[in-house]
């Protein structure tokens, strides 16, 4: 009996140790593989958004300035298309879109009521600079003279999940919001509103800091191939960890289980 350094049960657990490890490491391969190829996958799609984006600004700098915008203008077809409106600012009734940055800093969108015939636009003058204090507002006054102004076509900002408790309850004016739905800006407005805003052209006057070309995309299709480059190595990386785990366990266990010759 002393000459068993170890107990058939012993040797029973250490091979089902043996068995549980590559089970492990196949069952991690089964997840997390197709987990990167979705991830890489989905990064190519946002790619292609963004460079459709892209074209879509291109051609919109191709056609040529239309004077002819109704609240029935579509959006589709006409995102970025530069229109020339006349109307009256209306300087008592501005919003502050809230929590927006540029080059690092936060400030605020300023978007002002243009009334024109039978109508009103909001119009974005561009971008302002918030104060640490956030009791502090800018001044953003304007006067409320008749004026023809070009802005580009393109939808009120809005972020990728929008908080249910992103709702102003300010009532002030200017009033600060963060991402208002339309039917919010109605209501705070008292008036109807398409579904688009005017951005203000670089050259016009009564406007602030004005980079339109970040309207597209944030960043290039290019950042989100290297994203989906890197989800699709991170699959490559885990096959190639696998198939070394597993030679090395399938060479120990030819080792542990070759007959050994006594002379």
């Amino acid at each position: 009996m002393g000459d068993k350094p170890y107990s058939e049960g012993n040797a029973a657990a250490s091979e089902r140790a043996s068995l549980g490890r590559p089970a492990l490491a196949t069952a991690i391969l089964v997840m997390a593989v197709p987990l990167f190829i979705s991830a890489g996958f989905w990064q190519l799609s946002r790619a292609a958004e963004k460079q459709a984006l892209l074209d879509q600004f291109a051609q919109a700098l191709q056609r040529p300035v239309s004077g002819e915008l109704s609240p029935q203008t579509p959006l589709t077809g006409n995102r970025y298309r530069r229109f020339r409106v006349s109307g009256r600012f209306d300087p008592q009734h501005q919003i502050l879109l809230d929590n927006m940055t540029q080059g690092g800093k936060n400030g605020y969108q300023v978007l002002t009521p243009l009334r024109m015939a039978g109508w009103t636009v909001l119009v974005n003058r561009g971008w302002v600079p918030g104060s640490p204090d956030r009791s502090e507002l800018p001044d953003v006054a304007v006067a409320d003279n008749m004026r023809t102004l070009t802005g580009r076509l393109s939808n009120l900002p809005s972020p990728g999940l929008r908080l249910a408790a992103g709702d102003s309850q300010e009532r002030g004016w200017p009033r600060r919001m963060l991402f208002p739905q339309r039917g919010e800006l109605e209501a705070a407005l008292g008036v109807s509103l398409p579904d688009f805003q005017l951005l203000l052209e670089a050259g016009e006057a009564d406007g602030y800091t004005r980079d339109w070309q970040l309207v597209a995309p944030e960043f290039g299709p290019a950042k989100h191939q290297g994203y989906a480059l890197q989800w699709f190595s991170f699959a490559g990386l885990t096959v190639i960890f696998y198939a070394v785990l597993m030679r090395g366990w399938f060479k120990s266990r030819r080792s542990h289980h070759q007959p050994t010759t006594s002379s």
